[in-house]
């Protein structure tokens, strides 16, 4: 269907369960908004809601009935169930969750904000395996992946590598993250990119980012690339998956090397290498495995 959802899904959407996500994704569809904020921003506007209403996280979850990580993540980005934000918006006074989208004004040259909702979007696990293949030769050391999801990236990195993790539904904030590693790669949640690269940018030296490119490539982030010593080293140019948000950007996988001030190598991800991904990477990691061992 439009929005991207199995029927099973939809099903339960109707009865007022499921994930907020997947909600999230018919909203279009269906012309709806979210009825308490005229922003992208709902999770922000819903703590503003409750810090409104005099109530802290603690107190509110215990109204609701959940944990308090739990608003945090719903506040953050609007992870979380529909079951918990509908009680959430009704200890809060909003008696409905959506309500009509206004007329899309004319579209200009400046990209929309990404929305939170388009940030849980898995990154195909051959797609990832190819990734990690084209880079696999100079990956060393410790390394990190803060946006772990259902873990493409991370479960494929090679194994003679040392694997953190990083994901926010399990607990664990990358933005909260403070050990220094060698490495960090992934599929980043496109709403944050400026804050996690940020963040990478005071833990890491190489770091290699899933985006459009548009992401990584305005004013503003390549002032904050310069601020922290960075420079753009490759940008890996790919075909954007099929079921993923066609944005309109070129995807990338971009490459921040801190000290590099050269030109940027611009290649491509071929078709082929995505398509055997899994097995070429299997190749590229025994054979970097076996090197590890022998030195």
């Amino acid at each position: 269907m439009e929005a991207g959802i199995s029927i099973p899904a939809l099903r339960n959407l109707e009865r007022g369960r499921g994930s907020i996500g997947s909600l999230a994704r018919v909203l279009p569809a269906l012309e709806l908004r979210w009825s308490w904020t005229e922003e992208g921003h709902a999770g922000p506007a819903l703590a503003e809601r409750r810090r409104a209403a005099g109530l802290s996280q603690s107190a509110l979850a215990i109204r609701v009935g959940c944990s308090r990580p739990t608003i945090h993540a719903l506040e953050r980005d609007l992870t979380g169930r529909v079951e918990t934000l509908l009680r959430v918006l009704a200890m809060l006074g909003i008696r409905n969750a959506v309500k009509a989208a206004s007329s899309p004004k004319k579209p200009g040259l400046v990209p929309a904000r990404n929305a939170p909702d388009r940030d849980r979007v898995m990154t195909p696990p051959a797609l990832a395996a190819a990734v990690i293949g084209h880079f696999a030769d100079r990956i060393f050391g410790r390394v990190l992946d803060p946006a772990r999801g259902a873990g493409a990236f991370h479960d494929q990195l090679p194994a003679h590598l040392e694997r953190s993790w990083c994901d926010l539904e399990d607990g664990r904030d990358f933005l909260e993250w403070d050990a220094q590693v060698d490495w960090i790669i992934t599929n980043p949640p496109w709403s944050k990119i400026r804050d996690f690269t940020q963040h990478a940018m005071t833990v890491a030296d190489h770091i290699v980012w899933l985006v459009p490119i548009v992401n990584i490539t305005t004013k503003a982030r390549l002032r904050d690339l310069n601020a922290h010593g960075f420079g753009i080293a490759e940008l890996v140019l790919i075909d954007t998956p099929r079921g993923w948000p066609q944005s309109g950007f070129q995807l990338v996988a971009a490459y921040l090397q801190r000290g590099y001030a050269g030109d940027w190598r611009v290649s491509r991800l071929a078709d082929v290498a995505i398509e055997g991904g899994l097995s070429a990477l299997t190749e590229i990691r025994d054979d970097l495995d076996a090197r590890a061992m022998g030195s």
